[in-house]
């Protein structure tokens, strides 16, 4: 992959003609992302689970959420977290690539317009203020910030708050994760609503349940996770 053109800036659209952001073509190129480039993102296979969005063998629940259902009433991702994608969100996450928030929000608005998926507010999942500091941004709140606007739906900054510091959760097995977000996000001013929560990429869906779960006990309706990436596994 070629990061050329996004690391120099944004003003480059209004010298250049506008060129995909990944691989620098000029071919019909939609939010930074050309119609080439975009193809080599896979679609998490369906059918899914209607509520966790796993991909399942017939239409309908998972048996997993027939047992036990988890704390969101839907999750939903636009791909899965590999090839193209993947490396396109690290760079984002990771290297200050923040000019990609434009196209990821735009593949979520694709994704929830096909599924006719709508909230009240749209919100992020939160980081803690040390992580802030060291990274400088928070990439699910870049993201919620352009997809509310695609949307038109208001977003809200102060709903969920990580209270605690965690350890990395890359690397963490499934029991350790649950371990280590147990009791770490509060929500609030939710009650009667209908929220959507965004985030980069669903590992194994820890922080999903924990972040939901806050917005339930804070009285939240319905709450739908929604991310750019998901593993699969």
């Amino acid at each position: 992959m070629c990061y050329v053109l996004f690391m120099a800036g944004s003003w480059c659209t209004h010298i250049f003609p506008r060129r995909c952001l990944v691989c620098g073509e000029c071919d019909t190129v939609i939010l930074g992302l050309c119609s080439r480039c975009r193809s080599q993102i896979r679609a998490v296979p369906e059918p899914i689970c209607d509520i966790c969005g796993k991909p399942i063998g017939v239409p309908g629940e998972c048996i997993q959420c027939r047992m036990k259902r988890p704390s969101f009433d839907r999750m939903i991702s636009v791909g899965v977290f590999d090839g193209l994608l993947k490396d396109i969100i690290h760079s984002f996450k990771y290297n200050n690539a923040t000019v990609f928030k434009k196209p990821l929000a735009g593949l979520m608005f694709d994704l929830l317009s096909q599924k006719g998926i709508h909230a009240d507010m749209i919100t992020f999942v939160p980081l803690h203020w040390t992580r802030m500091i060291s990274r400088g941004y928070n990439q699910a709140a870049l993201i919620a910030h352009e997809l509310s606007g695609y949307m038109g739906i208001d977003m809200r900054y102060n709903v969920i708050r990580k209270v605690r510091k965690t350890l990395n959760q890359v690397g963490l097995k499934r029991s350790e994760r649950m371990n280590n977000l147990r009791g770490v996000f509060v929500s609030g001013k939710v009650k009667g609503k209908d929220v959507m929560v965004v985030d980069d990429v669903i590992t194994t869906g820890s922080t999903a349940q924990e972040v939901s779960a806050s917005l339930k006990r804070a009285g939240a309706s319905n709450v739908i996770f929604a991310s750019v990436g998901r593993i699969i596994r």
